[in-house]
């Protein structure tokens, strides 16, 4: 099966980390990730299932621009 047509390779991307705060809300933060990753951008629900059903030792994060996932080069 081939996933995910609209996928890049991207090098050091920055992401939105979520980090809560003593009051109990939250806040999101910029980070750079280092190294390689895929931007992957879903376009149908068996994609969406398939990055709902990843392991927990895959990471997803949301990028700080743009639309889409990153995920790490493993995944696919």
């Amino acid at each position: 099966m081939k996933f995910f047509d609209n996928k890049e390779v991207v090098s050091d991307p920055e992401v939105l980390i979520r980090t809560e705060r003593d009051d109990g809300d939250f806040d999101f933060t910029v980070k750079k990730l280092e190294g390689a990753f895929y931007k992957v951008v879903p376009s149908n629900a068996r994609e969406i299932l398939f990055l709902k059903q990843l392991k927990k030792n895959v990471f997803k994060y949301t990028p700080a621009t743009g639309d889409g996932l990153i995920v790490t080069l493993n995944v696919l």
